[in-house]
C-alpha cells in the first residue's frame, strides 16, 4: 500500500508546513483547509533568497529573485508575531517585456497573484488573503523597491514593509498605516509536478 501523499517539500524559518499547505491551496484556488488527494500536484519550494543570509535590502533581493519565475515571498516583521507574504506567478524583478507604463512606473499583468497575512506562525483562524483585482497592475517594478504587489498593496523598500493598498490593485484586506521593519524574509521558487511522490 502506498503511504499518504505528502504533496509538499518545503523548509522555512518563518512558517511551518501547515501554513505552507494553506498557501499551496490558495495557489490552486482552493479553500485554506482543503485536503489534497493523491492525484493532486506535488510541490517543491526551493529557497532562493533569505534575508538573514543574503542581506535585507533591495539589491540583494533583486540579485537573488531575478527573472520571470513563479515565486513565493514570506516576511516576518519586528515587534510583532505577524507574518506577511505574497505569491507571484510571474516573479518580481527583471521580468522583461510585456509591461505597461502608468505614471512612470512599469506594471506587469497576472491574474493569479495574491498577498496574505497570518497573525503568527501557528495561526490558522485569523488568516487574510487578498487576491489581485487589477490584473494589469499585479506587479509594479520601480528602482526604489525590492518588490511591489500592485501600487502599494504589499511593498518592500530597503528593510521596510508597507501594506497601504493606495491604488486598490488587490482586495483591501491587509491595509494598514503601519510601516514594518523586516526581521526575516524568504523567497521560494514554486515548482509543481504531477507525478506521485513516494517516501
Amino acid at each position: 500500500m502506498l503511504p499518504p501523499r505528502i504533496g509538499l517539500i518545503f523548509k522555512s524559518n518563518i512558517i511551518n508546513q501547515k501554513l505552507a499547505k494553506i498557501i499551496i491551496n490558495w495557489i490552486n484556488n482552493k479553500d485554506a483547509m482543503y485536503i489534497n488527494n493523491r492525484n493532486g500536484p506535488f510541490y517543491k519550494l526551493n529557497i532562493i533568497y533569505r534575508g538573514s543570509r543574503d542581506g535585507i535590502n533591495n539589491r540583494s533581493f533583486r540579485i537573488r529573485c531575478n527573472g520571470r519565475v513563479e515565486s513565493l515571498v514570506l516576511i516576518k516583521v519586528k515587534n510583532t508575531n505577524k507574518i506577511f507574504g505574497g505569491y507571484s506567478s510571474i516573479g518580481f524583478s527583471s521580468l522583461g517585456c510585456g509591461y505597461i507604463v502608468e505614471y512612470g512606473y512599469r506594471f506587469y499583468n497576472s491574474s493569479n497573484n495574491f498577498i496574505f497575512s497570518f497573525e503568527d506562525s501557528d495561526d490558522t483562524q485569523n488568516i487574510k488573503i487578498s487576491r489581485v483585482v487589477k490584473e494589469t497592475q499585479a506587479i509594479m517594478v520601480h528602482k526604489e523597491n525590492a518588490f511591489s504587489f500592485g501600487w502599494g498593496s504589499l511593498v518592500m523598500s530597503g528593510n521596510g514593509l508597507y501594506a497601504n493598498n493606495s491604488s486598490q490593485s488587490y482586495e483591501n484586506k491587509l491595509k494598514t498605516a503601519t510601516v514594518y521593519t523586516i526581521e526575516e524574509i524568504e523567497v521560494f521558487t514554486v515548482n509543481r509536478k504531477c507525478e506521485d511522490l513516494i517516501s
